[in-house]
């Protein structure tokens, strides 16, 4: 097992540091700078800045003393503000997408697990079809759309619940449902086929024909088998809602992450795009990491399987 996840731990590694090396050269060949717009700066006060931000040195040099500030924590400062580094825009900013982003995973995987096996233990009745069919109107309804819903239904016709805001455990609500709907989807559509499959398998015919009783079976013979893929899409699915609050953030006025996100692209914020994209991409592959220590720890036959290979 240590073997196993000691080869993981360097795939990471390896990752990370391709991930901040394609990152810094897209970067730096984006036509334009971050003092494009600066019209009323003359060229030398933007020679200034230049030379300030080290932008007038090398590509090669500026890559070299990036990637060792990276490798010291330390993401820079931001061209479009000046008085605040990465790391405190991402510390001051980040804990809101992901307070949204945790809570939306925790609902999507009760709700999720709960269609799933239900409509899998009930199949072709009418909880299965009751269970797909909110699985489908998941998948189709994007949280863009079923946002401002939610929010003039709920939070302004009838007032249950705040439309918008992020002052207390109620203005979560409608946003954490935004965000999951399309994830309980995923996970339901994705635990159901599973858990179908494995109880055609033949180990669970042989079980049966033991004489087992039918709690025993599905607890201890056929979820442990079935949601290993849902394990499996759960990393992915987690990043992709923590850095997919966008719209959501934005529909339900939260202070995460999102806003800089797109205001960095707008005015070519090298070191904050940079900075964002590393954050997420460390979140993506750490999680991901996690994710096959866990698959290798639930089946052991996994990691054998990658050792002899």
């Amino acid at each position: 097992m240590l073997r196993f996840i000691l080869r993981r731990f360097i795939y990471m590694v390896v990752t990370l540091w391709l991930i901040v090396t394609v990152t810094f050269v897209l970067m730096h060949n984006l036509p334009g700078d971050p003092l494009t717009n600066s019209e009323k700066l003359t060229p030398e006060q933007k020679a200034i800045i230049m030379k300030q931000y080290g932008l007038d040195k090398p590509l090669v040099v500026q890559y070299g003393e990036y990637l060792l500030k990276v490798a010291q924590g330390d993401l820079g400062v931001s061209f479009a503000y000046p008085t605040r580094k990465v790391t405190e825009i991402i510390s001051q900013s980040f804990p809101a997408s992901a307070e949204l982003g945790v809570e939306s995973i925790i609902l999507s995987v009760i709700v999720g697990l709960g269609l799933g096996i239900t409509a899998a233990l009930k199949h072709n009745k009418s909880w299965d079809y009751v269970a797909m069919f909110i699985a489908i109107v998941g998948v189709s309804v994007p949280s863009f759309v079923l946002g401002p819903i939610l929010q003039y239904y709920i939070g302004v016709k009838a007032g249950w619940l705040p439309a918008a805001l992020w002052d207390g455990p109620e203005n979560r609500i409608l946003p954490t449902i935004a965000l999951s709907f399309m994830t309980i989807a995923i996970v339901a559509r994705m635990m159901r086929t599973s858990m179908l499959d494995v109880l055609n398998t033949d180990y669970i015919k042989t079980a049966r024909a033991k004489g087992l009783s039918k709690p025993s079976i599905i607890v201890k013979h056929t979820l442990r088998n079935a949601i290993m893929p849902v394990i499996t899409i759960l990393g992915p699915i987690f990043v992709n809602v923590i850095t997919g609050t966008l719209v959501v953030e934005q529909v339900f006025a939260v202070p995460g992450l999102g806003k800089y996100f797109v205001q960095s692209v707008y005015s070519n914020d090298y070191t904050l795009i940079m900075g964002l994209t590393i954050f997420y991409s460390v979140i993506l592959v750490v999680i991901m990491f996690l994710t096959d220590v866990a698959y290798g720890l639930i089946d052991p036959r996994i990691r054998l399987a990658k050792g002899r290979n």
